[in-house]
């Protein structure tokens, strides 16, 4: 994404205000840049890891920014510590619930192994938005929202399946760049034939007009 958009920058285009991306692309990191940019992220976010038969991130509530996170059971979390990477620049936190709170916890069973003592939850930096997204995903104005994406991806598939958009047939970027704006101008001027028969079978004079406009 951080390409195209500097591609696009590159060839005078502004930066778009609203973004549309796919799980691959949403997480913490890019929903806090274009909060930070004052842009909109629009996407479904990923889901968490699967632990089996326990609990997931998504059944707690967690607030980095209180370095608190409140379990399926209702208790607030007992610690927080603050992992740091420095040689990849990433932080996370660690949020934990001591042996007491979860020894005489109803759902025990269900939120840590019979070999711990205690749960443990640890989470990005920017958890707090991702938390936020995956809930969002939840409601109907969410869903309605990404009918957006269907016209993105159907071209998307059109382009693979019918111009062979990921097969490269010359080495180097620019070369790859080329190839991809023939394929995208191919694929242009079939949908413009198509539109013209279409409206020649509703009107027949439309079609004189489309030739004539194009050729003029």
């Amino acid at each position: 994404m951080a390409m195209v958009l500097s591609e696009q920058a590159s060839m005078g285009l502004e930066r778009p205000s609203v973004l549309y991306g796919d799980g691959a692309y949403v997480c913490g990191t890019s929903l806090h840049e274009a909060q930070e940019e004052l842009r909109e992220l629009h996407g479904p976010a990923p889901a968490s890891p699967d632990r089996g038969k326990v609990f997931t991130v998504e059944a707690f509530d967690v607030k980095v920014e209180e370095r608190q996170a409140i379990c399926p059971s209702g208790q607030t979390s007992s610690n927080c510590s603050r992992l740091c990477e420095e040689k990849i620049s990433k932080v996370n936190y660690r949020f934990e619930w001591n042996s007491t709170l979860c020894g005489a916890c109803p759902k025990r069973a269900e939120c840590i192994a019979a070999t711990q003592t205690h749960r443990t939850l640890v989470v990005g930096e920017y958890h707090t938005l991702l938390q936020a997204r995956r809930r969002e995903m939840l409601t109907e104005a969410f869903k309605l929202n990404m009918h957006h994406r269907n016209g993105i991806k159907g071209t998307q598939s059109e382009l693979i399946s019918g111009y062979g958009l990921r097969h490269v047939r010359y080495r180097s970027f620019a070369k790859t760049r080329l190839q991809n704006y023939l394929i995208v101008a191919a694929c242009n001027l079939r949908r413009w034939f198509r539109r013209a028969q279409w409206e020649a079978a509703r009107n027949p004079r439309s079609l004189i007009s489309a030739l004539a406009s194009a050729t003029g």
